[in-house]
């Protein structure tokens, strides 16, 4: 008979370092006849192996003993006892028992004894000097048998503990565990994707992961899949876009392999979420693009106001040289036309010159309170008149507080926006739609790095022309840039309008998609009056 192994059940995740020294097995003998108990007693004595062999006489002593000392591995017992029936001593199942039982009964109680082996003993005897002379033998192979089912029972407790630690961490965990086929057919899909989808996990299963997207995510979606099947074993990354229960788009950052057979092999992908992190990226970047373009505007700026000042003063001798001279000459001379073509070129060229100081805010203009609404009015009766009849103008207003502004440079604003429209709409024709509304721009609004949080006046002018190339659009509001051919256009009507806005306090944002059209959108500040409460609300 083989030694024992110790008790080393643990919880799950402890340590089991230590090293145990295996015991003599211990058995618990409840037998009343003492005569058969010495013949038991013999026959172990007898046997090459140790054991540690407790008798008691009845129930109650057997049960003091296993409630007071360390368990028995085995307890041999007879069916018959003076305090009662040794059944009372079996485990309510063998499964759960703490030790193995093994009974012995007289003849004619046979089919009691096997009805005590359905409860939970591993083995009975029929009482007589040829068993009791066996009792090492029958007790080994009960004792062989019990370690098997301990061991066994260890082994599912020790996989159960693992299969709950794993669910719990896969249930409890923020990012999606899919299990996929090679088609896209969920199998199983973690509690996370009612926080992230909206959608209950038992309901996705059996469904294809390419119902969650659409367009080109789908093609996306669907390339994923096929480069984890593409490469057994190997975690494959990728990015999945997949619609929401509310219609919003999520984007899932994966990473996925195969297991299973090669005939039947599935995907586990793990897939976390990223929207909120993708969209702040998305934005900084554009805020970044924003300052770097303010950045370059403004050195621009700088150098065209130096070159026009400079210029101004050429301008201004020339023009006062001009003036002189016809004063000095009679009005006959041959020479008084080419003068007035020279002092009509000087005006033009000084009218220059303040554009270029208007983009450079090197210019001085008058501020007073404006009412936007009056302003869009006057501005939209004077450009109406010159609209051919293939354009047509659509109008979204709501109330707004007064701004302060020059009203000319406001309405040059105005002016010059809408003619940037009209001309993107030639010669097809089209709609131009003009909107003004208040904005409250918060701290947490990446409208414009150049925006400072309050009340503004937002104005838009929106074309659905031919629209302009992210390249164009990046250039827009230089200086001199122009998309018309030589001789059409000076290229400085957009950076006078950003020069006029920013030196407002205010910001333009352009969006533009080639065959869609483009939309310019202005911010300017409402007046410190409206904004204190000090004025009425312009209607």
């Amino acid at each position: 008979m083989e030694p024992i192994a110790p008790d080393v059940r643990r919880p799950f995740g402890a340590d089991t370092g230590q090293i145990l020294v295996p015991r003599l097995p211990g058995i618990l003998l409840v037998e009343d006849d003492e005569p058969h108990s010495e013949l038991i007693r013999r026959a172990f004595e007898r046997s090459s192996t140790e054991v540690r062999l407790t008798w008691v006489t009845t129930i109650l002593e057997a049960q003091r003993h296993l409630e007071e000392t360390i368990l028995p591995d085995l307890v041999i017992t007879d069916l018959r006892l003076p305090d009662g029936d040794g059944l009372v001593l079996l485990p309510e199942s063998r499964e759960r028992a703490a030790y193995a039982v093994v009974v012995m009964t007289s003849h004619g109680d046979e089919k009691v004894a096997v009805d005590a082996m359905k409860t939970g003993a591993l083995d009975y005897v029929v009482k007589s000097e040829e068993s009791f002379a066996r009792m090492p033998e029958i007790a080994d192979r009960a004792l062989r048998t019990w370690t098997y089912i301990v061991e066994r029972r260890r082994a599912e407790e020790t996989l159960r503990a693992r299969e709950e630690h794993f669910r719990s961490l896969i249930e409890n965990a923020h990012d999606i565990i899919w299990i996929l086929s090679s088609a896209g057919r969920i199998k199983y899909a973690s509690p996370a994707c009612a926080r992230v989808l909206g959608y209950a996990a038992e309901g996705l299963v059996g469904q294809s992961v390419l119902d969650l997207s659409d367009g080109d995510n789908r093609e996306g979606v669907r390339a994923a899949i096929d480069a984890v099947f593409a490469q057994p074993d190997i975690p494959v990354a990728s990015l999945l876009v997949l619609r929401a229960r509310d219609g919003s788009e999520r984007i899932l950052e994966s990473i996925g392999s195969t297991r299973g057979s090669d005939s039947r092999p599935t995907a586990i992908v793990n897939s976390r979420d990223v929207t909120e992190r993708a969209r702040a990226e998305e934005a900084a970047a554009l805020l970044e693009a924003q300052l770097q373009q303010a950045r370059r505007l403004e050195t621009l700026g700088t150098l065209a106001g130096g070159i026009a000042h400079d210029f101004n003063n050429i301008v201004q001798a020339i023009l006062g040289c001009a003036e002189l001279a016809q004063m000095s000459l009679p009005e006959e001379s041959p020479a008084t036309p080419y003068l007035s073509r020279v002092s009509e070129a000087a005006h033009r060229a000084r009218e220059l010159v303040q554009q270029i100081l208007s983009f450079s805010r090197q210019d001085e203009s008058r501020r007073s309170e404006v009412e936007p609404f009056r302003l869009v009015d006057e501005t939209l009766a004077l450009f109406r008149s010159t609209l051919p009849a293939h354009i047509q103008i659509t109008e979204t207003r709501k109330p707004t507080g007064a701004v302060l502004a020059d009203p000319t440079q406001l309405h040059q604003v105005l002016l010059n926006l809408l003619t940037n429209a009209r001309h993107a709409l030639e010669p097809r024709g089209g709609m131009i739609e003009i909107g003004i509304e208040s904005r409250l721009v918060q701290k947490t609004d990446l409208v414009h790095p150049s925006l400072r949080p309050g009340p503004h006046v937002r104005l838009w002018i929106k074309d659905n022309g031919e629209g302009m190339s992210q390249t164009v659009a990046d250039r827009v509001f230089e200086p001199f840039f122009t998309t018309k051919p030589v001789g059409q256009g000076t290229g400085l009507g957009l950076s006078v309008v950003h020069g006029i806005v920013t030196r407002m306090g205010g910001a333009i944002l352009v969006e533009t998609e080639p065959g869609v059209g483009t939309r310019f959108e202005v911010y300017i500040p409402e007046s410190p009056a409206q904004q204190g409460g000090g004025g009425p609300q312009i209607l």
